[in-house]
């Protein structure tokens, strides 16, 4: 059991606080939903989970069962998907799919690699060659799903997973993390999807200020 824990936590930037006095207690096995309008500090929450950043204010700690987790070993338990993840445009989507899991020290089959592209709608015939820089903005997102599925990390933290998708993505999308979820995985996300919004577990609002 992964437990991330955000106790009073405030944030704030130059002098501007974005949210303050934030209490979540997120557990495997749950999908919590993080809302609220543009620039309330969705994304920020995200990072502060991953601990890429610390609060100016408050605690953010994980835990595994009755231990706290370090930060490099919570990093090695976590996959994120967000708009700042960019994917080399001279490469393939397989060579993208190595590069990432290399860090990670894990590798894919070539069954196990079309066996993924299936999973999360990409045509292999459309990818083989192709450079990731030539495919569109929702192929580019459904790779990102691809490496995401492929990192077998426990804990997933997705910004705004289904910007750029169809109606088919965005529904491969909710599917992929209720399964997830149920496997006992932690997933939170940003969202100001209303269907995302209703299929989580738990909710974040954030207001604004």
């Amino acid at each position: 059991m992964i437990t991330i824990k955000f106790e009073a936590v405030t944030q704030s930037f130059y002098g501007r606080t974005i949210f303050q006095d934030i209490d979540a207690v997120l557990q495997s096995g749950t999908i919590t939903a993080v809302t609220g309008q543009n620039g309330s500090g969705k994304s920020t929450l995200l990072k502060l989970a991953a601990r890429f950043m610390l609060p100016s204010d408050g605690r953010v700690s994980a835990w595994e069962d009755q231990k706290e987790l370090r930060r490099a070993e919570l990093r090695n338990k976590l996959a994120m998907v967000t708009p700042e993840l960019r994917f080399y445009p001279r490469l393939t989507a397989r060579e993208n799919i190595a590069f990432l899991l290399g860090l990670r020290g894990l590798e894919l089959t070539e069954a196990e690699y079309l066996s993924l592209l299936v999973r999360v709608g990409l045509r292999e015939q459309d990818v083989a060659t192709a450079f990731t820089g030539e495919f569109s903005t929702g192929m580019r997102q459904r790779l990102k799903l691809a490496a995401l599925l492929a990192s077998r990390a426990d804990i997933w933290l997705l910004d705004e997973p289904g910007a750029n998708l169809d109606a088919a993505g965005r529904e491969l999308v909710l599917r992929e993390a209720r399964q997830a979820a149920d496997e006992g995985r932690l997933v939170l996300w940003a969202t100001n999807d209303r269907r995302e919004e209703a299929a989580a577990d738990a909710a974040i609002h954030l207001a604004g200020h």
